[in-house]
């Protein structure tokens, strides 16, 4: 079986094949619109812009079929939701026959999404570049049991689509350093903010529509737009401004918390004398125009980090609004705001921080105007869809093979150069190290930190050391790390051996090792090298090298097993 494995070929990067143009990209989204949502909103407008841009943009997502779905769209009926995540049985057999059908150059896989994991079973998918779009992690609250028993399930297949993910996007750079999920891919991860596209002429003369008197005559006019859950805040925005008879706040949307929110704004009238609160429930894109319009300011309190964005934030600021938000660490709220130069931010869940900012907000209500035109050009020129379609496609194109024109003098290839993998088991080896590296600056030197602390902790280990940590990283992610330094590096050898060896060493290389134990023999003479990592050593050039970057090998523990070649005869 472990030869099985071995044998298997190694998915080509995208780097490795001939550019195909125009490039087609097969996104794989939760819903599209006219579903709600600010992924369905961002991914609608992604596409948009992709293919005004000439890439060849597809998707398959769930929900029924439309009778107005142009050809590059597939939706599959969803038959149940488990627990938030819709379930639609034909999926697997909708992604298989877009890739055959479409024969994308990249996978655009849009997370959370149960329906991505489909691709892990698909040679088909295997064989093209994937680029993971990181919207949010999968957030648990300690008290739900059932989540987070599903999540237990949901976690593994998360990891390897991370692992098998080429480029992992994150949508601000505060989330992409929260998000414990991707604390081990940020190697290959880059943060490019979400964008919306410009407000067209239908938008902005339905913005123009005064909504139906649903304004009274007051001075301050606060919009929140959300579902009504838990996460959004909605509660502290109600509690803020009661008693502030001069101040009104609408909020859009519907959901679960209804009943709760009616009661809450029942009980603060009857304490608090007044509370100019309205539930609006669902309202039509051309009210939500009209409302975004009218308002003073917008505001946003979500309390978690599953509001990882604020994509509604954009929204307000294409309008011309001021914005309120949570000051919630992990979150790109915060992040948004502070940005756009434009707002304020406060203490998720601190009613008496949000009715200062209420407070605040009335006594500046002259200059909220002026700041709702900085919100405007800070939309424009940070979150447009236009900005964020140009850094996706540059991280298509780095999986790209670059054209190269033919050159009037033969190139002159810069030397190669090799690289010497140290595997540290000890805090006192890193002086060593760092007198190693200025002794043989013709080598360059990747330390594998194997001493138990993450890269995140105070160690010793000296600056200017380009080092891994095994409790950031497992072996397989090293040894891939490992293989892209040798391709990308044109490197002359190779050499993997503990720290410790390398002492003494004049040539820069591990001591040659003792032969083969019988293990080791019995493998061999079926075509695989057994290598115990940390203990043993490899040293490769040449075609051995070039063989073994291109090669898939299989880790167990502190074991690496290489596939040689032909079986030996010894």
């Amino acid at each position: 079986m472990l030869r099985h494995w071995l044998g298997r070929p190694k998915a080509p990067p995208l780097h490795a094949r001939a550019a195909a143009a125009p490039l087609r990209v097969l996104h794989v989204g939760k819903f599209y619109p006219p579903y709600r949502g600010g992924m369905e909103s961002f991914l609608a407008d992604l596409i948009e812009q992709q293919r005004a841009s000439g890439i060849d943009a597809y998707a398959v997502v769930h929900g029924d079929p439309l009778p107005d779905d142009p050809p590059w769209l597939i939706r599959v009926p969803v038959q149940i939701t488990l627990v938030f995540a819709p379930i639609a049985l034909g999926f697997p057999l909708a992604l298989h026959r877009a890739i055959a059908a479409f024969k994308p150059d990249v996978l655009h896989l849009h997370m959370p999404n149960n329906a991505a994991f489909w691709a892990l079973l698909m040679p088909a998918a295997r064989r093209v570049a994937w680029v993971t779009h990181w919207h949010s992690d999968v957030l648990i609250s300690k008290w739900d049991s059932l989540l987070q028993l599903c999540y237990q399930v949901y976690k593994p297949f998360e990891t390897k689509l991370l692992r098998q993910s080429d480029a992992i996007l994150a949508t601000s750079p505060p989330y992409m350093a929260a998000s414990i999920p991707l604390q081990r891919w940020l190697f290959k991860t880059l943060a490019i903010p979400l964008g919306l596209k410009p407000l067209g002429p239908a938008a902005l003369e339905q913005a123009q529509t005064p909504p139906a008197a649903l304004w009274g005559d007051v001075r301050l006019r606060v919009l929140s737009v959300g579902r009504l859950t838990y996460y959004k805040g909605f509660d502290t925005l109600v509690s803020a401004v009661a008693g502030f008879a001069d101040v009104q706040l609408l909020i859009a949307g519907e959901g679960e918390q209804r009943k709760e929110l009616e009661a809450l704004i029942a009980r603060e009238r009857a304490q608090q004398g007044c509370a100019n609160v309205q539930l609006l429930g669902q309202v039509s894109e051309a009210q939500k125009h009209a409302l975004f319009n009218s308002c003073d300011i917008f505001a946003l309190a979500s309390r978690e980090r599953t509001e990882a964005f604020g994509l509604v934030l954009i929204e307000a600021m294409q309008h011309g609004k001021p914005c309120m938000a949570s000051d919630l660490d992990g979150s790109g709220m915060s992040w948004v705001v502070g940005q756009s130069g434009s707002g304020q931010c406060y203490a998720p869940d601190q009613v008496q921080a949000w009715k200062e900012a209420i407070r605040q907000a009335l006594a500046a209500k002259a200059q909220l105007a002026e700041r709702g035109l900085v919100a405007q050009q800070a939309a424009d020129a940070y979150f447009s869809i236009g900005q964020c379609e140009r850094r996706i496609a540059e991280v298509y194109d780095s999986l790209r093979p670059a054209a190269e024109p033919a050159p009037v003098l033969p190139p002159v290839a810069a030397p190669a150069r090799p690289l010497q993998v140290a595997v540290v088991q000890q805090a006192g080896q890193w002086p060593a190290l760092a007198q190693w590296q200025a002794a043989h600056p013709e080598r360059l030197l990747l330390c594998v930190d194997a001493s138990g602390q993450s890269l995140a902790a105070a160690r010793p280990a000296p600056d200017g050391l380009a080092t891994v940590s095994l409790a950031d990283l497992r072996w397989p992610e090293v040894i891939e790390l490992i293989q892209r330094l040798a391709e990308e590096q044109g490197l002359s050898d190779l050499s993997i051996c503990a720290a410790a060896d390398l002492w003494g060493q004049t040539g820069g290389t591990a001591a040659p090792q003792p032969e083969p134990g019988l293990w080791q023999r019995w493998l061999a003479r079926r075509g695989v090298r057994h290598l115990q990592l940390g203990q043993g050593a490899l040293v490769l050039r040449g075609a051995e090298l070039a063989a073994w970057v291109g090669a898939r090998h299989a880790t167990l523990g502190k074991h690496l097993f290489m596939r040689t070649g032909a079986a030996s005869q010894a």
